[in-house]
């Protein structure tokens, strides 16, 4: 392979070299922004399942000491346990399921889990004394338990308290999904750089072929086609200014020796 088309066919392969190396750089950025992405919107549902199932779960049990402390009915003495175990498994799930950073809010939640039973189990054991002597004869009527009263000042703050731990534990989940959110940003100007700096390469790649192109094949052709068209029509001698190299030279001379051997046969 000679001259002009050696220089052609390197100048195109290099770009299609460059191309080609620049995709796949995007492609493994883009790949890993896939994955991010994925992990993100996964630990996001994830938080908020947990978080909405440790809710449910405590909304559950307020609704059954409702029914047990207000409403006195009695049945739901074993629900309240069993919707208070519930609330322990989901708060241990969770615990598992999220990081350590979180531990002291798992803590204060577990504490808070301990409080609301303790004060069911207060309850509980006011009523059964309370029924205790009515089964004897011996209760008093004027005194009576009041369970709204006791939902409200003994019952009510405990349950708001674990209510908000369980929020912070969702803000807490969400608010660590920051970093892999700037890590996002970052990995998606990382896909894009390249394609930049090969877009930029390209560009300045092409200008140089088409100067080249212009300077040392165009212009040259140009010219000897105007020359040798002089010569055929005005008989004036072919010469051209213009600077030639490699086939485009070998041309050149081919035309001048044909020119001057024509003007010998004559």
């Amino acid at each position: 392979m000679t001259g002009i088309r050696k220089r052609i066919t390197i100048g195109f392969l290099s770009i299609i070299v460059l191309l080609f190396f620049s995709g796949l750089v995007s492609l493994f950025e883009l790949s890993h922004m896939s994955t991010d992405i994925d992990l993100i919107l996964a630990s996001n549902r994830k938080s908020i399942a947990t978080s909405e199932g440790m809710l449910n779960a405590i909304r559950a049990n307020d609704r059954a000491v409702i029914r047990y402390a207000v409403l006195r009915d009695t049945s739901y003495v074993d629900s309240c346990r069993s919707r208070f175990i519930d609330l322990s498994i989901k708060i241990e799930q969770a615990r598992l399921e999220t990081s350590n950073s979180a531990a002291s809010l798992f803590d204060s939640l577990d504490a808070s889990a301990g409080r609301l039973n303790g004060v069911f189990e207060q309850l509980r054991k006011s009523r059964n004394v309370e029924n205790s002597l009515r089964a004897d004869s011996l209760w008093d009527g004027n005194i009576s338990f009041d369970g709204t009263e006791w939902y409200d000042k003994e019952y009510m703050p405990v349950y708001d308290m674990a209510s908000d731990q369980i929020v912070r534990m969702l803000s807490h989940a969400q608010n660590s999904l920051t970093p892999r959110a700037e890590r996002l940003s970052r990995n998606a100007y990382r896909a894009v750089t390249p394609v930049f700096i090969s877009l930029v390469v390209m560009i300045v790649i092409l200008l140089m072929f088409y100067y080249f192109i212009m300077i040392y094949s165009i212009k040259p052709i140009v010219e000897m086609n105007k020359s040798l068209g002089d010569w055929m029509q005005y008989k004036l001698p072919f010469a051209v200014k213009a600077e030639c190299r490699d086939e485009l030279e070998e041309l050149k001379t081919k035309i001048e020796s044909v020119t001057s051997n024509a003007k010998l046969s004559k």
